[in-house]
Order: structure tokens, then C-alpha cells, then sequence
């Protein structure tokens, strides 16, 4: 009698460790596409953030050289606003010719003449979770003069 019961016991738990496995592997998949996602998206971050901070660099090396040439590097030498623009777009546009990120917004560029300061925005990409939402990363470049 008591080995019914064990048996009868035993015959009711069947199949229970495989959904408690599918479980587990739910939960696994989960966490590693969560995971993903999350990485892919600090990669787009920091390839747009590197993106934003060689234009800016490049924006700042628009000095007078008029001044330049006349005074030397001095707390007098200025950027040439226009030209820092136009150095900043350009550098941005040969980086997208070169390595494309895809639906890249100038959100706001702005040059003086002492920086430039540029803001960037990308829709973020997912491998599995579509997700509406965007990235968006600012740089400014300061010219000064260390004598």
C-alpha cells in the first residue's frame, strides 16, 4: 500500500522539472536580449558622442590667421565663426559619407569666436525590443591660449 502511494505521488509531479527548464530558458533569453539591446545602444552613444566631438574639434581649428600670422598665438587669437561652421558641417558630412548612422539630425550648431558647440540626435537601434526613443549628445570645443 505504501509504495502506491509513493508511485501515485511520483506520477503527478511528472513533467514539472521540463516547465521549470522552459522557464529558466525564458527568463535567460529574456535577460540576454535585454542585455543586447542595452549594448547596442551605448555603442550608438558613444559612436555618436565620437562623432560629435571630432567635428567640434575640427570646427575649433578655424582660427583668424590674419591675427594669427600678425600677433602669434596669443589670448587675442579668435575663431573665425563662418568658418568654424563650415569646418564643423563639413567633418560631419565626410564622417557620414565614410560610416553612416542612419537618420543623423544636426539638432543645433553654433560657432563664435571662441567655441563651437555642436548637438547631435540618432533614433536608437535594437536588435530585438523596437523601442521609439533617441539618443542625443552635445560637445563644445573651447580655443585657448595656454602662454
Amino acid at each position: 500500500m505504501r509504495m502506491k502511494c509513493v508511485r501515485a505521488s511520483l506520477s503527478n509531479e511528472r513533467g514539472s522539472v521540463l516547465l521549470l527548464g522552459l522557464g529558466f530558458i525564458f527568463v535567460i533569453v529574456l535577460a540576454v536580449s535585454v542585455a543586447t539591446d542595452a549594448a547596442i545602444a551605448f555603442v550608438q552613444r558613444s559612436t555618436l558622442q565620437a562623432r560629435a566631438d571630432a567635428a567640434v574639434l575640427a570646427g575649433v581649428q578655424a582660427i583668424d590667421l590674419g591675427s594669427y600670422y600678425a600677433h602669434g598665438a596669443t589670448s587675442a587669437t579668435t575663431l573665425v565663426p563662418g568658418s568654424a561652421r563650415e569646418r564643423t558641417l563639413t567633418h560631419l558630412q565626410r564622417a557620414q559619407n565614410s560610416s553612416e548612422i542612419r537618420d543623423l539630425e544636426i539638432v543645433s550648431l553654433v560657432a563664435t569666436d571662441r567655441t563651437v558647440e555642436a548637438v547631435l540626435r540618432a533614433p536608437v537601434r535594437t536588435a530585438f525590443w523596437p523601442i521609439d526613443a533617441s539618443i542625443s549628445v552635445a560637445s563644445q570645443a573651447q580655443l585657448d591660449y595656454v602662454g
